[in-house]
């Protein structure tokens, strides 16, 4: 063992073991965080070590992950994991990779103290991209930060904080141009980081603006030598002049149709109301939009003509790849087959065996008949409340057309096919995709999987994981995560390490901390800041409300953006605060009711020929 910053590192021999066995518990454990693991295997050592961090973490589980927890998504991509599909910022980090992170986060926040640096990066297990925004929100706060802010008003700011970054060196290139270049960190897998964080987007960004100048420079000159010939080409849409490479002609007529009327199509298509004006069903492709005296052209535009036209446009890899997608869905439709589609994009295949009316046969289960007869006999008693609960359950969500019965359980046979017939964990084989989702619920799926699971119980952990992260701190000399419930904010780590919980300074003597002085010592008539110092509040915790609603919100939003859901609030009020007891239990409906007893008591099979 080695010792980086006061905190014992594993030494460089033993990092593919340690991360070995870090994937073998993520493996095991996989609603439990990387951070537990790294805990315990930083805290047990010898051969034996994976054995008594499994053997911990089955017998005192909570009292070892302390709301440590996977959120819902987080647990899909713990399914088949390695090593290799590990992100790099949960695994063990050498030793020179942590100095060279340390080093190049002190040159860029020189306002902010050694400890604070040293405790953030523990939090964020050394990583370069996931502490710089941390340290970034707590150098805000301090008074050389309001300075800059205040005169960066009369200054031009850039739009992109890229642009911005410490470790960035524009140098002038040969045709006057700025190009950015890395500035030396000293160790590889830092260099590699930052090239892929921060100089390959710029790189990109740098790309497609020399190609929109080229291109529009390009179409420019092409016109400009066309006017020169007299060999414009007149729209039959919009009646403007143009060059022919940017014009194309329909299947059916000779109307000569330009790229900007065929792009404008399209996009009235896709998000606006023109998709069944404009496109001909049947063919899949874009109608003949040019005005004749009788407005009736049954020609259509080439398929490779409307991509080149889509392409030439802002975002045109996305708009085909759209139009494509939308296309297939209109054919998918059409042809009327027994599908499983992603409910993530509009891949579908075939199912394996294809069932026409009448091959399925239902009957009771005869391998658990005591179960079926007994919840045959609860059905029938439960009829009337059944229904009365029914009608509330119509009334309370404004529902004027109530379902019938035959609908309720031909839904639920239907279900029941699926289970029996279907596996259902459907894997996307699309390869921007490749999602698994259940074919029953048609969630994301997760292991274990429990179909028709409340988003509002999925959201609760979503928030609730970041609300706790947004409240840990990690000592930075033992690694120790730990969370404050009550008293000061003069914080003393099981090691010895004494840290403030606002700001992470160092307090003890062998940090040179200043202890209870770090704190304001001004008397107040009034709750709330002191007005004649910028220290940190003994007993007030800095905004840490506005700190945990913050993550809140945050999580939401992502959460909502992965379920394909607009906007970023709605159900954070139903979560609750961290820390309360109380169950969000998921909404039954008539239709889940009827589900879960049609399972229960019937089974199906194929029919005998």
């Amino acid at each position: 063992m080695t010792i980086v910053d006061g905190q014992d590192a594993p030494d460089e021999h033993r990092l593919d073991e340690l991360n070995e066995e870090l994937a073998v518990l993520v493996k095991i454990f996989p609603d439990v965080l990387p951070d537990v693991f790294r805990e315990m295997l930083l805290r047990f050592d010898g051969e034996s070590r994976l054995e008594i961090v499994a053997n911990q973490l089955l017998k005192k589980e909570d009292e070892w992950v302390k709301g440590r927890w996977r959120t819902a998504v987080e647990r899909t991509e713990a399914d088949a994991i390695d090593v290799s599909q590990i992100p790099e910022a949960d695994l063990f980090r050498r030793n020179s990779y942590k100095w060279a992170v340390k080093a190049a986060l002190l040159q860029e926040f020189k306002t902010l103290s050694k400890s604070t640096v040293k405790a953030v990066l523990a939090e964020q297990n050394h990583s370069y991209t996931l502490a710089r925004p941390v340290l970034k929100k707590i150098a805000a706060k301090h008074w050389r930060s309001s300075l800059s802010k205040f005169f960066s008003r009369w200054t031009r700011r850039s739009e992109d904080d890229t642009e911005k970054h410490a470790m960035i060196r524009w140098t002038k290139s040969t045709d006057g141009s700025s190009l950015p270049t890395l500035k030396a960190t000293g160790d590889a897998e830092l260099d590699d980081e930052l090239q892929r964080a921060v100089l390959l987007p710029l790189y990109a960004q740098y790309k497609t603006q020399q190609e929109d100048k080229d291109w529009d420079l390009a179409v420019q000159t092409n016109l400009e030598d066309a006017e020169d010939a007299d060999a414009l080409f007149e729209c039959g849409c919009c009646f403007s002049a143009t060059t022919f490479e940017r014009m194309t002609d329909c299947t059916a007529s000779v109307h000569m149709i330009c790229y900007s009327c065929i792009s404008n199509s399209i996009n009235e298509a896709l998000f606006g109301q023109g998709w069944d004006r404009n496109i001909h069903h049947d063919r899949g492709l874009l109608r003949c939009m040019a005005l004749t005296a009788d407005d009736n052209c049954e020609g259509c535009i080439p398929h490779n003509a409307t991509q080149r036209a889509i392409y030439e446009s802002r975002k045109g890899v996305q708009l085909v790849a759209r139009f494509e997608s939308r296309l297939a869905e209109e054919a998918l439709n059409m042809a009327q087959v027994a599908l499983v589609r992603c409910p993530v994009c509009s891949y579908a295949e075939a199912k394996d065996l294809y069932l026409p009316t009448g091959t399925l046969q239902y009957h009771l289960d005869m391998k658990h008949p005591v179960r079926a007869l007994t919840y045959t006999v609860l059905a029938v008693v439960s009829l009337p409340l059944l229904f009365l609960y029914f009608l509330w359950s119509c009334q309370r969500s404004n529902s004027t057309k109530l379902p019938s019965i035959t609908s309720l359980f031909q839904n639920a046979f239907t279900r029941l096919a699926n289970i029996k017939q279907f596996p259902a964990r459907f894997q996307c084989r699309s390869p921007t995709c490749s999602t698994l989702s259940c074919t029953n619920c048609s969630k994301p799926w997760r292991d274990p999987h429990t179909c028709f699971e409340s988003e509002v119980v999925e959201l609760r952990t979503t928030i609730e994981a970041a609300r706790t992260a947004a409240l840990k701190r990690t000592c930075p000399k033992c690694g120790l995560g730990f969370i404050k419930d009550s008293g000061c904010n003069k914080l003393t780590c099981v090691c010895g390490y004494v840290m403030c919980y606002v700001c992470r300074q160092g307090l003890g003597p062998m940090e040179g901390g200043e202890g209870y002085q770090h704190f304001c010592q001004h008397f107040r008539y009034e709750a709330g800041r002191c007005r004649e110092c910028e220290k940190c509040d003994l007993y007030r915790a800095e905004d840490e409300d506005a700190l945990v609603k913050a993550a809140g919100l945050e999580a939401e939003k992502e959460w909502r953006e992965k379920q394909g859901l607009a906007g970023g609030k709605g159900k954070l009020e139903k979560v609750g605060a961290i820390g309360r007891q109380e169950r969000v239990e998921e909404e039954w409906t008539v239709q889940t009711v009827v589900d879960w007893w049609v399972q229960n008591v019937f089974s199906c099979s194929l029919r005998p020929q």
